[in-house]
């Protein structure tokens, strides 16, 4: 009898921890779509547009994308913003780094703020087969988030290309 109970502590005590590994294995996956709005920040240090995350839980996937949003804009090209960092393989050679970047409440979160605090307008929360599609408009502070990278040593300075 005691056997069963320690047997049935040792699993609910895992339970927490297999809950919170769904939500690295999404950041891991990395599953998102970028739709630029062509709308241009007025602080002119900022990119503005409507991240679309994937998510079995639609909370999982607003909480996603802001994580998103900041991969989107180191990664991938924003309607006339490139990338801050040139090729893909730098997120394999600081995998270190981005993992404690992009863990949740990481230094990820300074550089992003959605619009409407996060509310989710008309159209923009989507229930798919087995899992929502739930779109949300961002900014991302790109100035801030370069130098941040810069100090870190992730990106090269734009002053030691010249």
């Amino acid at each position: 009898m005691k056997k069963l109970l320690v047997a049935i502590l040792a699993v609910i005590m895992f339970i927490p921890a297999f809950a919170g590994k769904k939500q690295d294995k999404q950041t891991l996956v990395w599953n998102y779509e970028v739709q630029d709005l062509a709308v241009v920040a007025k602080d002119g240090k900022s990119v503005i547009f409507k991240i679309w995350s994937y998510d079995k839980s639609e909370k999982k996937a607003i909480a996603q994308a802001r994580k998103n949003a900041v991969h989107a804009v180191i990664f991938k090209q924003i309607g006339y913003n490139p990338a801050l960092a040139g090729t893909e393989s730098v997120e394999a050679e600081h995998a270190d780094f981005f993992k404690e970047f992009f863990a949740d409440g990481g230094a990820y979160m300074r550089f992003v703020t959605m619009a409407n605090n996060g509310a989710i307008g008309a159209g923009d929360n989507i229930k798919l087969k087995g899992q929502y599609k739930v779109g949300i408009k961002v900014t991302v502070n790109r100035a801030d988030l370069r130098k941040y990278l810069e100090e870190k040593g992730i990106l090269q300075s734009m002053n030691s290309l010249f």
